[in-house]
């Protein structure tokens, strides 16, 4: 109710608003006391937002969190309690308002408050987005045990790894379950094998974390997301949201509803196949011991140095050291590293490394190839690399596409392998049932190599060569295939040797990374 001790028709701006919040909850009237324009007209929106019948968007919250927070730092909240200045933050708060908690900021500002504390908006799982935002600032460091899972579309899981995670700010490391651990304390990145008693020092910048709490929570916030219902995801209760990312797939997020940090990530079905990463446990903000980020290789071990490359302090620097002259990006990288012949710019979640060429490129045998003017440009998953003039450029990361775009206009990423040639091309008799078979053997674990189109290519031309069997040393020189052309579905491969020339490949029973290649056409030479 009103301030009986304040003189009826001027209210106090935080009156007015209490006020109103308690009229409408009891769907009432206002009393008839002098009001200003502006205040006639909040009350005029307020009743026009009581009649919305459902929740505010997801983009409108994260949209209205971000006009609201400047506005609760005033110079008469920021002395306030602690839990006075949270209640915008929280979930599940009480629809009245706190007495002289915000003061007349602008009719906007009580507008935009409004609108968050509202029935039946007040305790809204929207604002459980929000609120990982706010648990993921105050999370210092977590450790727990990530178990990665992938799915087929018949439902078929398979546990392919679980791995130890430290994390504590700049450092970095995880243990796998054979006992290799790999530490990255920003300045060295290494990984001990103690089995074979070895210490590889590796490149700091090119350490994948699979799940970051703190990268996958700023990724919902900023792409588009909405709430999907609530599960229990390790014992815990949580609430899943499913997040779009622009020109992606759409992916899901599961979310603690105890301590608001994600727990749990699924990718979007590609290719057949689905990876799911699930914190089995997790401890935050807890005790972690710092020998675990210290680098004190043991006397006994073996030190193998695959880390050339060096911090460098500016461009010019860099340029000195690595002896090239590299292609500009529209972007500053947040480090640069630099050894001969080899530059690095790390933008954090993506790395882009020019190399002078020195010899033909040769892409990766399981990557799909496109195009780069008019040589190969090499595809694997968040990993593009082709030749440029005299540099050879490898983009890797979450955002290789766009990096790569600023360095080259003339990269195709989608060129497709046409039918088999009319003339010159011998085709190749073909049994399904074999080959379904064949597939069915590779998916239990057998035959691995048939997922390799150059492993099968060279398969073919070797019986060629030995139509009775392969014993002892292969009749040919592995070096003499060159994968020419693979869209993912049908690929070419040519012949440097021997009785073939060209071999055509097409994966026949699965389009994706589990499918097999099978040889339907060659051209004899």
């Amino acid at each position: 109710m009103m301030n009986t001790d304040h003189p009826k028709g001027h209210p106090t701006p935080e009156e007015l608003l209490d006020h109103y919040i308690d009229i409408l909850n009891e769907n009432g009237f206002p009393e008839d006391y002098d009001t200003t324009e502006d205040e006639q007209g909040l009350y005029s929106l307020a009743k026009k937002v009581k009649t919305l019948a459902s929740e505010p968007s997801q983009e409108f919250m994260a949209s209205l969190w971000q006009k609201i927070e400047p506005m609760a730092a005033t110079p008469s909240t920021i002395n306030a309690p602690a839990t006075t200045r949270d209640t915008l933050r929280k979930e599940g708060n009480s629809l009245k308002m706190p007495k002289k908690f915000f003061p007349w900021a602008g009719f906007a500002a009580s507008i935009l408050v409004f609108l968050l504390l509202f029935s039946p908006w007040s305790g809204s799982k929207q604002t459980i987005v929000m609120a990982m935002e706010e648990s993921v600032k105050q999370l210092q460091n977590y450790h727990g045990v990530l178990e990665k899972v992938s799915t087929n579309e018949a439902g078929e899981r398979q546990v392919l790894i679980r791995t130890e995670i430290w994390s504590d700010g700049e450092n970095y490391a995880t243990k796998t379950q054979d006992g290799l651990l790999t530490v990255n304390n920003g300045e060295t990145r290494w990984s001990t094998n103690p089995a074979a008693k070895e210490i590889t020092l590796l490149p700091v910048y090119l350490d994948p974390h699979d799940f970051d709490l703190q990268k996958e929570a700023a990724k919902a916030l900023r792409y588009p997301h909405q709430i999907i219902g609530d599960d229990t995801i390790a014992g815990r209760a949580a609430t899943r949201i499913e997040i779009q990312p622009p020109g992606g797939l759409p992916y899901s997020l599961w979310i603690d509803q105890n301590t608001h940090l994600p727990i749990q990530l699924q990718t979007a079905m590609q290719k057949s196949l689905q990876t799911t990463y699930t914190y089995v446990s997790l401890e935050t903000n807890t005790f972690l011991a710092t020998d675990i980020f210290a680098y004190h290789p043991p006397q006994d071990y073996k030190v193998i140095d695959n880390n050339p490359d060096k911090v460098m302090a500016s461009l010019a620097e860099a340029l000195t050291a690595s002896g090239i002259t590299p292609v500009q990006l529209a972007e500053t990288p947040q480090r640069m590293f630099a050894s001969a012949n080899r530059l690095v710019f790390d933008f954090g979640d993506t790395i882009v490394m020019q190399t002078k060429a020195t010899t033909p490129f040769v892409p990766d045998l399981l990557a799909t190839l496109g195009k780069a003017g008019d040589g190969p440009l090499e595809i694997l998953p968040k990993s593009l690399r082709w030749q440029q003039a005299d540099l050879e450029i490898l983009v890797q990361g979450e955002r290789a596409e766009e990096l790569a775009k600023q360095l080259s206009t003339n990269l195709d990423f989608t060129p497709q392998v046409g039918p088999l040639p009319q003339e010159g091309v011998i085709p190749v008799e073909i049994d399904r049932e074999v080959v379904k078979n064949s597939q069915q053997q590779v998916d239990a674990g057998s035959s691995p190599w048939q997922l390799d189109p150059s492993q099968v290519a060279f398969t073919f031309v070797a019986l060629k060569i030995s139509p009775e069997g392969i014993t002892g040393e292969p009749p040919l020189d592995y070096n003499a295939l060159q994968l020419t052309d693979n869209d993912g579905q049908k690929a070419v491969i040519q012949v440097s040797e021997g009785p073939v020339k060209t071999v055509y490949l097409e994966r026949l029973i699965r389009q994706d990374e589990t499918g097999i290649w099978t040889v339907t056409g060659y051209v004899p030479r």
